[in-house]
């Protein structure tokens, strides 16, 4: 039963309602090295790699640097105890880990029982969660003399220094547990609720295939699954919107869970016994697959908000627990919530949640690196905003040669001693997350940039690959534009590709409005002016999987193939023809979602105009620009590597002259799109610039 994805579990009285204190068991350093073995070796790596990151931060920023140490040598610090009814730990083998959250209303209350000297042997703590849910976690153990691990239990919440070193051991701890227990304690199925699960499990369970089946089952039905059945989406509103999907530690406990067990209380009928809802990873990965074909209308927005933090989670767990991506983990974790030391007033309260999140976002990049002091007396000034939290980890990465710092594309960062100057640095833009990943990527070499944060002025300075000047950059030609319109009109008139696609579907961007066809069709036209041979060697350098053969070539090539009429009759005839159509609309349609409009984005987007950068031994390149502006088009040496051709990592710098000097100011950043630049630097200029944010 346990092996099950979902199933209800009922509960017979009596029931345990409070832990024994002689039932908690601190562990014996062989217990304890045994449990967490797996985890030893790499905190010795991490060690390693963190003394050469904080030695490289101290050249960038001293201040900055001081705030931070390396986490411990060893688990020997950390003192660990299990809940587990065995008369020693020399039988505890295994444990699981309680991942919760507390209620609003009991949360100070809470606080205050369970900071109690953990020592006395005459304590019983109160449950952490409902008393079912807790029957439920031992449930799912293997034996009884199989462990329980809590942080309200089996951390000492009165000594500070036990809590941060558990804090900063805290990966560790839930990356071994045998399976972490997700306690969703502040919502219950209500009964009609239960009666619709009950049923979708029969058919759910009487499918004895590969997981991946069980998550398409019922998609894609006509009409929607999703569409007709009301409960579902309450079900799904209820679930998505549990408190414990917006806590940042609670998110991380679950991204580094090697396996996950949910578990939800369903409404108390009297006559019956109570009920739990059991679920894991696969099921909910389903709920969210099924989520994706919810209508679109204002009930469900909740939905969609919490769908994106859920779907955040499990793409760290993806990537086993841990991301080397440092801005990637400080969105995910910084949209997230955290008390913050609840010992503290409500104005120190925040600061302090603040250095909790960062402990987080370090722990999720296994840098090796900590929060020197949490500051849990809430009198410690560093790292007490959100602004300066996130240029501590910006100037973290840089140091641990992390290449997203220099590729985002947000609006400048000004830090908060600043009153007039922006810093070059960019905060991360929505559109920015699907490619601040570097898993995969070699790391960039950061050991010859240097980094100036005085407030007054926040400088970086490297060495840059010149492109040019935006005026020696030009827009394709009227010719051009004329084809690619009789181009986009034959595919649209033939019915090139799959009509219902959900992915770089080219058709809403010409039916949405006569704006957006034009930018449309202004990228096929320079896609045309390029040729074939560029788009196959674009589309290579951007990881995307797209082939071409003759066929397209001589469509893009010869003149009059373009009238809508030769088009038509020569050329939509095969499916084989109609497919390498597709495929290159397809492609123009990714590069208009990564260099135009978002219609999530609230601020305007500022590189708004394709230009081709006149050919070179390489061929030519496709860049956006500012519509308007007199930029100078870089890109730092460090990424010119292929790895890096998906990022925006053209830099576009304005230049004054300032005391008689040249000064660069960084003005945005934007991607470009041709054949590999890693071999350009012998024939293109390359100059040392240092460069400082827009003034």
């Amino acid at each position: 039963m346990k092996n099950r994805d979902c199933f209800f579990l009922e509960l017979f009285e009596p029931r345990q309602r409070c832990i024994q204190q002689e039932d908690v068991h601190e562990l014996k350093k062989i217990t304890k090295q045994t449990l967490l073995r797996e985890s030893i070796d790499l905190i010795s790596f991490n060690r390693g790699q963190a003394a050469t990151v904080l030695e490289r931060l101290k050249l960038f920023s001293p201040d900055v640097a001081a705030n931070f140490s390396i986490k411990a040598d060893t688990v020997d610090d950390l003192i660990m105890r299990l809940y587990s009814q065995c008369n020693s730990d020399q039988n505890i083998s295994s444990y699981v880990a309680l991942s919760y959250c507390w209620k609003h209303s009991s949360r100070i209350n809470a606080s205050s029982e369970i900071a109690e000297n953990v020592a006395d042997k005459h304590l019983e703590f109160r449950l952490p969660i409902r008393s079912s849910l807790f029957q439920a976690l031992l449930n799912e153990r293997e034996s009884e003399f199989e462990g329980v691990w809590c942080d309200q239990i089996c951390i000492d919440q009165s000594n500070e220094v036990e809590k941060r070193v558990a804090i900063g051991l805290m990966d560790i701890i839930y990356k071994e547990a045998r399976c972490v227990i997700v306690a969703l304690d502040d919502i219950t199925i209500d009964p009609a609720e239960e009666e619709y699960l009950r049923r979708y499990i029969e058919t759910y369970d009487g499918i004895e295939l590969h997981d991946e089946t069980r998550r398409i089952l019922r998609l894609r039905e006509t009409p929607p699954h999703t569409g007709s059945l009301h409960v579902l989406i309450r079900l799904h509103e209820k679930i998505l919107g549990a408190r414990w999907f917006t806590r940042a530690w609670c998110a991380h406990e679950m991204r580094m869970g090697k396996r996950h067990a949910f578990l939800v209380q369903c409404t108390h009928i009297e006559g019956r016994p109570d009920r739990v809802f059991r679920f894991d990873g696969n099921f909910l990965i389903h709920m969210i697959c099924l989520a994706v074909e919810f209508p679109d209308h204002r009930d469900i927005t909740s939905i969609r908000v919490n769908l994106r933090k859920v779907m955040n989670i499990f793409d760290g767990i993806m990537k086993r627990g841990q991301t080397n991506n440092h801005l990637d983990a400080f969105t995910q974790v910084f949209t997230l919530d955290a008390g913050g030391n609840p010992k503290l007033p409500l104005d120190r309260r925040i600061p302090d949640a603040n250095r909790e999140k960062l402990a987080i976002v370090l722990n999720s990049v296994g840098t090796g690196l900590t929060v020197r002091h949490l500051s849990f007396d809430g009198y410690g000034e560093p790292l007490a905003t959100h602004n300066e939290c996130f240029r501590a980890i910006s100037l973290i990465a840089l140091a641990a040669n992390n290449a997203a710092v220099l590729c985002t594309s947000g609006s400048p960062f000004r830090s908060d001693h600043s009153t007039s100057t922006d810093s070059w640095l960019r905060w991360p833009a929505i559109y920015d997350e699907d490619n601040m990943s570097t898993r995969g990527r070699t790391t960039i070499d950061t050991s010859q940039i240097l980094v100036n944060t005085r407030p007054s002025s926040e400088t970086v300075q490297l060495d840059c690959l010149i492109l040019g000047q935006s005026h020696h950059f030009h827009n394709p030609s009227n010719y051009c534009i004329s084809k690619a319109q009789h181009f986009l009109s034959g595919c649209n008139d033939h019915r090139v590709g799959d009509l219902d696609s959900r992915f770089y579907n080219w058709r809403q961007l010409i039916d949405l409005n006569i704006e957006t066809r034009y930018e449309f069709t202004v990228i096929v036209a320079c896609m045309i002016q390029c040729g074939i041979s560029w788009i196959s060697d674009a589309v290579k350098l951007c990881g995307t999987s797209f082939a071409f053969h003759k066929t397209a070539d001589i469509l893009l090539c010869e003149e009059d193939n373009f009238r809508k009429d030769l088009f038509v009759h020569s050329f939509a005839r095969t499916v084989e023809d109609k497919d390498q159509l597709d495929l290159i609309l397809k492609f123009g349609y990714y590069v208009f979602e990564k260099c135009l409009h978002r219609p999530w984005e609230s601020q305007p987007i500022l590189l708004a105009a394709p230009h081709i950068i006149p050919p070179t031994s390489s061929g030519p390149h496709l860049i956006f620009l500012p519509s308007g502006h007199a930029v100078t088009a870089v890109i730092p040496t460090a990424l010119l590597a292929d790895e890096y051709a998906d990022l925006p990592r053209v830099w576009l710098l304005s230049q004054k002259v300032v005391d008689g000097a040249p000064r660069f100011e960084l003005r945005g950043r934007s991607r470009i799109f041709g054949a590999s630049l890693s071999r350009r630097t012998a024939t293109q200029q390359v100059e040392n610039l240092k460069v400082f944010g827009p003034s």
